[in-house]
């Protein structure tokens, strides 16, 4: 992918029947890494592959700010988005999901700061842009700003701009690397497992991607990609979604 000319190519073109223009948020381990590059790899990489492959779409990937990507998605921009996005249903108002993959993914965010003794009540507090990480905070009525992506919050942390970051495992993994913080405890997010997302519109392509991830699950392909990138292999997964429309 060629950055932002292909990007602006894509989202002023009409795509064909066959082709999937597919959104991610940006960097998120280990579901997505480096969206932006050829480089790009990760559990959803793997998943939107196989889908491709066994649906015989013709795929291209688009990478867009958090703050855009379900908009885009509603607008018709693009036809899918993935990167460890979570169901909640202030997303669903505006965009359809797939049946989840991960059941057993994170419902809850994890504090650092820099300070072990922070008051997170009262606390400044950083997450990620138009994550469900921002919703919790929102929702508890905490004082809190937002970042396009984790490791911004984790610099705003270090510059003193903010108190504690509230965000994904990942984020707690990026601190210790960098060190002199300190994890602070968890907060719910409510996420219903992660999912893909389609338009409202999209109706065949949502039974055919629901299809499509049910073999994959089936097979035993899904649980093996969870292995490799989760550490876990939850069995068939799909099949647990028992109204391929429930979230829709």
């Amino acid at each position: 992918m060629k950055g932002l000319a292909i990007v602006l190519a894509l989202l002023g073109s009409t795509a064909s029947a066959d082709t999937l223009r597919i959104a991610t948020g940006g960097h998120f381990p280990p579901y997505i890494y480096d969206p932006e590059t050829e480089q790009a790899r990760g559990f959803d990489k793997d998943l939107l592959d196989e889908i491709c492959q066994r649906g015989e779409y013709d795929c291209v990937w688009v990478d867009l700010p958090m703050n855009d990507i379900f908009q885009a998605l509603a607008r018709g921009d693009v036809d899918v988005v993935t990167g460890g996005f979570g169901y909640s249903s202030e997303r669903d108002a505006i965009v359809d999901f797939t049946c989840p993959y991960v059941y057993s993914g994170e419902s809850a965010g994890h504090f650092v700061g820099a300070s072990p003794d922070v008051d997170l009540i009262t606390s400044r507090i950083g997450t990620l842009d138009e994550s469900l990480y921002l919703k919790a905070m929102q929702q508890a009525q905490r004082d809190v700003r937002s970042y396009p992506t984790e490791a911004a919050a984790l610099d705003a942390l270090a510059a003193g701009e903010i108190d504690v970051v509230f965000g994904s495992h990942n984020m707690v993994s990026d601190s210790e690397g960098r060190g002199g913080f300190y994890e602070l405890g968890e907060y719910p997010t409510f996420s219903g497992g992660t999912v893909l997302g389609v338009s409202e519109d999209a109706t065949a392509l949502l039974d055919d991607l629901n299809d499509l991830l049910a073999k994959i699950s089936a097979d035993g392909t899904l649980g093996q990609l969870q292995l490799r990138w989760l550490g876990r292999d939850s069995g068939d997964t799909i099949s647990r979604c028992f109204d391929p429309t429930a979230l829709a």
